[in-house]
């Protein structure tokens, strides 16, 4: 199939267009700076993609991208913490996803995939997450413009289209060359030790599974579906206990009491708003306290997809931000013997 992917300079969008290209698609890229996307795919031996130059705010673009493929995959947003990108998500990715779903279903294209995100569905509301769990959004402007980009696409599903929606947690992995959120985040784990706390949890999903979580939903034919991703969840003590298994030592962790994670979250809404990023947010740490696991087991019986012991996938990030020399070598373990 002939498949446009929106957002492939992104750290998911990257992996979705190695994994189409592995599984014999024909790709095409839309992208605002092809010699971006040019030199990351050099980077990730990615080769023989189409690349043209749009924007998924630009309708007319989107339009011309769109023309002579069959599927679409829709991974461009957005995707900051700070306050003072809110005007900025709120401008482009309702119109993005409005844009580019409602350009591919206008062509017929089969399917059409849209990464949506469970920020989408936050605050949770039921335990386990399912991918019928309604729409909320959390109060910050990813999760609001998100959630609005979700309710569209499902009333497109409920118009009968055959949109396919992923809903990603923490994305992590090897080879985030632009550097991510979560990637930042893992650095000063790193570098400071993990701050444990009673009450802490998230999800984590390696970008591979979720990539092909996505190339094995380019399927013609098939309608629409829900698929939830929130592969692992941990609290904190599990989470130093997988890291230090990737690593063969003891992860370097700190006790860090609920009060202060508080001050610091309220701390970074401030610095955030004069362009310093301290990492957490209040809405990060809403998150942090607030989290559910997730039941993925739809997704894996309709794709055949596993997610990978999350052990596996801290090694082979950790493996990776050391050949970049990201990290200091003493403190990761074993893997930087």
């Amino acid at each position: 199939m002939k498949v446009l992917v929106t957002g492939a300079t992104g750290f998911l969008g990257s992996h979705t267009v190695r994994a189409l290209r592995r599984d014999g698609h024909d790709v095409r890229v839309m992208v605002r700076t092809p010699t971006k996307a040019t030199a990351l795919f050099e980077r990730m031996h990615i080769d023989g993609c189409e690349i043209v130059t749009g924007d998924i705010t630009d309708r007319s673009s989107v339009e011309a991208a769109v023309a002579g493929c069959d599927a679409v995959v829709h991974a461009a947003a957005v995707v900051a913490i700070e306050p003072t990108r809110e005007a900025e998500m709120h401008a482009t990715n309702l119109a993005g996803a409005e844009n580019v779903l409602g350009a591919a279903v206008d062509a017929g294209c089969d399917p059409v995939v849209h990464v949506s995100t469970v920020a989408a569905l936050f605050p949770f509301q039921t335990d386990p997450v399912t991918a019928e769990h309604p729409v909320v959004g959390a109060e910050n402007g990813y999760g609001q413009t998100k959630a609005a980009c979700e309710r569209y696409a499902r009333s497109l599903q409920d118009a009968g289209h055959p949109v396919v929606t992923i809903y990603p947690s923490g994305i992590v992995g090897p080879e985030d060359w632009n550097e991510s959120i979560n990637l930042n985040s893992v650095k000063l784990w790193i570098e400071k030790g993990f701050p444990v706390a009673k009450g802490y949890s998230g999800s984590y999903v390696d970008v591979r599974d979720l990539a092909d979580v996505i190339a094995v939903s380019v399927q013609p034919g098939q309608g629409s579906a829900r698929l939830l991703c929130m592969g692992t969840y941990l609290t904190a003590r599990e989470q130093v206990a997988t890291m230090s298994e990737a690593i063969g030592a003891d992860f370097a962790s700190m006790p860090l009491p609920k009060p202060v994670w508080w001050v610091w979250s309220r701390l970074g809404d401030l610095a955030a708003r004069v362009g310093i990023d301290l990492v957490l947010t209040s809405d990060g740490y809403d998150y942090i306290f607030h989290s559910k696991p997730g039941d993925d087991s739809a997704t894996i019986e309709r794709t055949g997809v596993t997610f990978r012991p999350i052990v596996e996938t801290w090694r082979d990030m950790f493996t990776w931000m050391l050949e970049q020399e990201m990290v200091p070598a003493k403190r990761l373990g074993t893997l930087a013997d």
